[in-house]
């Protein structure tokens, strides 16, 4: 008789052959971004950046006690670097529905690392996206969704004929928006982090302060416009959330197609000041960054099967991509 597991806060349940899924997820994308891209390598999804821009991030100087640990210091200011983009494997039109993507870098950070950034070792990172649910919730549903991915429109013919992956395509269509400012939208790290202790899970956002945005012309880069134009004389700031884990069930580790519903609490602020970031040599630099959920103190130990999978494979897939570029 299969025992009944009764789920606790902030507990992880490993499943089994994760590591031979995340090793087939490995290979699957490293065949792809091979035939897709014969000379510079771009990421396997969030290929088309918008802009990769400097900011601020200050924790707050009241910030509750039970939130202070590692890098939320009451008061402290992080330098902080931010690429904004958009979700698609390839770089797709703006106008297109696509989940967008805000991934945060803070930088000298102080304190041991789970997984060091080579280029900025002391770098907390943070991968936030426009949905707050993921498309799989367990390694194995992932693996079969990259594997379809990888294998191109007919791959993903062939997985959205199946039943049994309806789920999976509803939510991705759910995802999937259209947008006018890639600085007015809401973004969530979907996945749940320890927060010191090892009963205390929480989930990321950041939420912006104004929704304002300058009318343009809407055209296959109207994003990018929009953004430059906006940073070039004005502030953006974000409020940085944290959501605690409240129910295990309701609220579960292994499962992040499960929005989490309990209270956020504004813990930072994110100020990106005005600055020109539309040029090449930015382009390069937000190119070869590396970003990944494990650049993280310890104290911040990224959960659950997809977390544990994303370890492996963002390290090997940057380690791939920028290898190839710089050879």
């Amino acid at each position: 008789m299969k025992q009944t597991i009764i789920p606790e806060l902030g507990r992880e349940y490993i499943e089994p052959d994760e590591a031979s899924d995340t090793a087939a997820i490995i290979d699957a994308i490293k065949e792809r971004l091979s035939k897709e891209y014969p000379g510079k390598i771009l990421r396997q999804f969030h290929a088309k950046m918008h802009g990769c821009v400097k900011a601020t991030f200050t924790v707050l100087a009241d910030i509750p006690q039970n939130f202070q640990h590692g890098f939320l210091v009451p008061g402290k200011s992080y330098e902080a670097i931010i690429r904004f983009s958009n979700g698609n494997t390839k770089v797709a039109d703006d106008r297109k529905a696509d989940l967008r993507g805000m991934a945060i870098k803070l930088l000298n950070v102080e304190g041991e690392m789970l997984q060091q950034d080579k280029d900025h070792p002391q770098s907390q990172d943070f991968l936030l996206v426009s949905h707050p649910t993921l498309m799989s919730s367990t390694v194995k549903q992932f693996r079969k969704n990259i594997e379809a991915i990888c294998k191109g429109a007919l791959g993903l013919v062939i997985f959205s004929l199946n039943p049994a992956n309806w789920p999976t395509v509803f939510r991705t269509l759910q995802s999937m928006k259209k947008c006018g400012s890639i600085l007015n939208l809401q973004y969530y790290s979907v996945s749940p982090f320890r927060l010191h202790a090892a009963d205390v899970a929480v989930k990321y956002a950041a939420a912006p302060v104004s929704n304002t945005a300058i009318p343009i012309k809407k055209h296959k880069n109207f994003l990018r416009e929009e953004m430059s134009q906006r940073l070039s004389a004005d502030s953006v700031i974000f409020d940085f959330m944290v959501q605690l884990q409240e129910d295990p069930v309701e609220m579960p580790i292994e499962d992040a197609c499960k929005e989490w519903k309990s209270s956020w609490h504004k813990v930072a602020t994110i100020e990106i000041p005005p600055q020109q970031f539309d040029n090449a040599q930015q382009d390069a630099f937000g190119e070869n960054l590396s970003f990944s959920p494990w650049h993280c103190l310890k104290e911040h130990q990224p959960l659950g099967g997809i977390s544990r999978a994303r370890k492996a494979t963002y390290e090997a897939i940057a380690n791939f991509r920028l290898e190839k570029n710089r050879s």
